[in-house]
């Protein structure tokens, strides 16, 4: 065999030796398949709101104020958590105030969700205009150790000193707050309202809201 035939049989051989190294650098690597399957689920926001206590100041059946306290338990104890016709001040299907009515309803708020949250309360007019002599005359006190207080029209929003939650509440807590509402005498208010007589047969209509929003990072002691 000449050299020239065996250079090229040589180079021919390498080659071939090269094309197999690399196709067993391509197929030779090992490998494997790690599957994790993963299962996320949100918390729940959930808060129950309840009255537990009502005292009615109102007309009875000759016209004249007299104070009752709701003593049954059935009327008393009402969940406004879910849609319902009740009254928060028990006020029922043409029962009518009059300067020197009161309501006194306790409330208990209830933390039934999975997170902590901050809450504060509202009290919203839905049309100022529909009633305005009487919400310039009904006044709203919301008792949370402090007393918060305006007139109906005017709304009211309750939170904290630096205008943040009122309060906060963890899993499972409850906290309790007053809410008042009342028809001053205009003879007697220290206000100056206008005139009752200007308020009669109108009326209102007002929203109690509670505000719950997750709280992520514990208050400090």
């Amino acid at each position: 065999m000449s050299k020239g035939m065996r250079a090229v049989l040589v180079a021919t051989i390498t080659m071939m030796l090269c094309i197999a190294m690399i196709a067993a650098g391509t197929y030779a690597l090992f490998t494997d398949t790690v599957d994790v399957k993963n299962h996320l689920q949100a918390g729940d926001l959930s808060i129950t709101l309840k009255r537990t206590e009502l005292v009615k100041t109102t007309l009875n059946a000759s016209g004249y104020l007299v104070e009752d306290t709701v003593q049954s338990a059935t009327d008393a104890a009402v969940d406004f958590t879910d849609s319902t016709t009740e009254n928060v001040f028990g006020i029922v299907a043409d029962e009518k105030i009059v300067p020197g009515s009161k309501f006194v309803a306790k409330m208990q708020l209830e933390n039934e969700s999975d997170v902590a949250f901050g809450y504060w309360i509202e009290i919203v007019c839905k049309d100022k205009t529909k009633g305005e002599d009487l919400a310039k005359q009904v006044k709203i006190t919301v008792t949370t150790g402090s007393d918060n207080a305006d007139f109906i029209g005017n709304g009211l929003i309750v939170k904290g000193a630096n205008n943040d939650y009122l309060g906060e509440l963890a899993v499972g807590a409850k906290t309790v707050f007053t809410v008042t509402l009342e028809f001053l005498d205009s003879a007697l208010a220290s206000n100056n309202i206008e005139e009752n007589n200007l308020a009669q047969g109108e009326e209102v209509d007002f929203d109690l809201v509670v505000h719950a929003v997750q709280a992520t990072t514990a208050p400090t002691p």
